[in-house]
Parts: structure tokens; sequence; C-alpha cells
């Protein structure tokens, strides 16, 4: 495990990525694009990837676990919708 200060960096870090990649989901903004579309799929599928890999290694406070796992829930949602596994 880290030391607590490079834990909570990156925790920050990991918080702030998932947030970002949520945010680079909204397919409103890549409408009448397939290729957008598609690249858009493709990279938060894997970010979802990474998100839950990075998590392994920290430790995160109760009400971080459940705002990461808020988030990753949603970015699977939005990928079901589209037919997209992870």
């Amino acid at each position: 495990m880290l030391d607590d200060d490079r834990n909570r960096t990156a925790v920050e870090g990991l918080l702030a990525d998932a947030d970002r990649a949520l945010a680079l989901t909204e397919f409103e903004d890549v409408r009448g694009s397939r290729e957008i579309v598609r690249e858009t799929i493709a990279n938060a599928r894997q970010s979802c990837i990474d998100l839950v890999r990075r998590r392994r290694t920290l430790s995160l406070t109760l009400g971080e676990q459940t705002a990461l796992q808020q988030t990753l829930d949603v970015l699977r949602a939005r990928l079901r919708f589209f037919d997209a596994s992870v």
C-alpha cells in the first residue's frame, strides 16, 4: 500500500479521472458522428478498466468508494446502452 499522502493524492486523481471519463461520454456533444461515438465508447470502456485497476491499490473512504462506484455504474450503463460491454 501507499503511504497516506501518496494514497490521498492518488485517490483524488482517481476520482477526478472518473469524473472526467464520465463527462467525456456526454453523447449529446457527439451526435451525428459515428466515428466520434465509436471512439468515445472505446475510450469509456478503457477508462472503466483503468479505474477499476487503479482502485485496487488504493485505500478509499466509504464516501470515496461510493462516489467512485456511482460514477462507474453510470459509465457502464452508458456503455450498455450502446451494446458495449466492460
